[in-house]
Parts: C-alpha cells; structure tokens; sequence
C-alpha cells in the first residue's frame, strides 16, 4: 500500500518521531526476528553476544522501506525540524510540525513531527493530510472522517 501511494503519487505523509530509534526487546522476541532484520541490527556483534542479556535494546534502521531519495529528505526534515525545535519553546510549537513543500519535489510523501502528540486525534490528522494535499483530497476522504468534535 505504501510503495502504490509513492508509485501513483497518491497523497503520503509520514509522521516521524526520531531518525535513530532504540527499542527494547526480550531474548525470545530477538531470537522470532526476521533474518534480514537481525543481520541489519548486529552491527560487528556476534549474535551470541546479543543473546546472553534477558532484555536487548536494538537499534530499527531508519525509514528502510521508502526509496533512498525520500529516505534522505526524510533526514535532512529531521536535523531541520530539531533545529528549529531547540530554538522555540513547546508553548509556542504548532500540534504538528510539516515539511514545506518545495519546487522540483514530488508533492507525495510529506514529512511532519507530531509535537504535542494528544492534540491530534485521527479526524485531525486526516484534516490535515487534507489540507497538505489539496488535490489528493478526495483520497484523504475515504480514509474516514470523525466527527466535528475532532477537528
């Protein structure tokens, strides 16, 4: 579904959180991983090593589904969107932080921060994703909409 709405420039906004994300996980959930998984999270390490603790924090690789060109932008929205976030005070932050569009980039995917994650309940997002992408709108409506007290 992802790779047809960046196929089809269909609208696509990712909402990221941070670029190098460390999760828990248990010795057993480790071990169920998927093998091209556990290779791109053993970084030297042996895998025995990994193995010995009860609970193992693992690095996810970052936004390894989208195409290197979004996969770059994403990035470079990140260290800009940090940027900005340590020169202003969260009082004076929007709910949800968007990538400006710019000319020559393809209109889909758009990247944001949610800085005040409550605010936004799914109605909101999708009146969002509407507004980020004008002429994708009549495909944001299928998504759903909530009620009015969501927006």
């Amino acid at each position: 579904m992802v790779r047809e709405h960046i196929e089809r420039g269909l609208p696509l906004l990712v909402l990221l959180d941070e670029a190098h994300s460390r999760i828990p996980l248990l010795r057993q959930e480790l071990r169920a991983a998927p093998c091209r998984l556990l290779e791109s999270l053993i970084d030297g390490t042996g895998s025995d090593e990994l193995l010995d603790d009860e609970v193992v924090e693992v690095r996810l690789p970052f936004l390894d589904w989208l195409p290197d060109a979004h996969r770059d932008r994403a990035a470079r929205f990140l260290e800009d969107s940090d940027a900005a976030l340590s020169r202003t005070p969260v009082a004076l932050l929007p709910p949800l932080l968007t990538e400006e569009r710019q000319d020559g980039l393809p209109p889909s995917p758009r990247f944001a921060r949610r800085i005040l994650p409550n605010a936004l309940t799914a109605g909101r997002l999708a009146a969002a994703v509407e507004h980020l992408f004008v002429e994708g709108a009549q495909y944001c409506a299928a998504a759903g909409r909530g009620s009015e007290a969501d927006r």
